[in-house]
């Protein structure tokens, strides 16, 4: 029921696949990265939509159970998976795990942990839908981190075509460790959600816009995830940016 529920609310998050793909019609291959990559159905969509062009593909989720989710996807030729977190330092942390219903608050960040509003509502729709769900909450664990900077130099990658972010409140953390990538225009499409208790979310959201648009990035597309702000104290968005530089040199028709 769990699976079903969380597919079901897929259908209603906002789709940016195809704006993304338009604006990187011209280019002949793609490096994407998935931060947060789940049950992969953000690669999905965009593998279906990308055709012949070359790919790489780079997924990351610090979930233990989302490497048997993904399988299928793991036997297709140049995608790779990495269970290791994408944080402001290299080393560990402790990761907040929603075991009641995984999909939703599984974070570095304790936002959605510590939304007792957010939590109870949960647990009651849950108790209806799936009466035989243990109700265990957030259970705490050990993680590797490491920051984007140094995995792409490790792994010898120039350039990200897609950057895709959705790390449930964590988002600020992640982009204080890809600086070095960000302001040498390293990374040209960037789709990011936000999150943040409703008190919160505009100076969140004004700092993060601020910080990307410093290191020449334009603003595209906004996006709120309302299904997040229902019976929370949570407000949720996602936010479509493209590297100003690649925005004046390559991509001409933006529709």
């Amino acid at each position: 029921m769990q699976n079903l529920l969380y597919y079901i609310l897929n259908l209603t998050f906002p789709k940016f696949e195809k704006k993304i793909i338009n604006l990187l019609k011209n280019e002949k291959k793609l490096v994407i990265f998935d931060v947060g990559c789940y049950r992969g159905i953000f690669v999905k969509a965009i593998f279906r939509l990308i055709g012949k062009r070359r790919y790489k593909f780079f997924l990351f989720d610090i979930n233990k159970n989302v490497k048997k989710y993904i399988t299928n996807l793991l036997k297709l030729k140049n995608i790779y998976y990495h269970e290791i977190a994408l944080s402001n330092k290299n080393g560990t942390a402790l990761y907040n795990y929603n075991s009641s219903f995984e999909s939703s608050g599984s974070s570095l960040s304790s936002i959605y942990k510590n939304d007792t509003k957010w939590i109870n509502s949960r647990k009651f729709i849950l108790k209806i839908l799936s009466p035989n769900t243990k109700e265990q909450g957030f259970i705490k664990y050990r993680v590797q981190t490491i920051t984007l900077d140094n995995f792409l130099k490790k792994n010898k990658i120039k350039l990200i075509d897609v950057l895709k972010i959705d790390i449930d409140g964590y988002e600020h953390k992640f982009l204080q460790g890809a600086k070095n990538a960000l302001n040498n225009n390293k990374i040209k499409t960037i789709l990011i959600e936000i999150s943040d208790k409703k008190n919160l979310y505009h100076k969140k959201e004004k700092k993060i816009l601020n910080f990307l648009q410093k290191r020449n990035f334009v603003f595209i597309k906004k996006s709120n995830i309302f299904t997040v702000s229902i019976f929370s104290n949570t407000k949720c968005g996602d936010y479509l940016f493209v590297n100003n530089k690649y925005w004046k040199e390559g991509a001409s028709n933006h529709s």
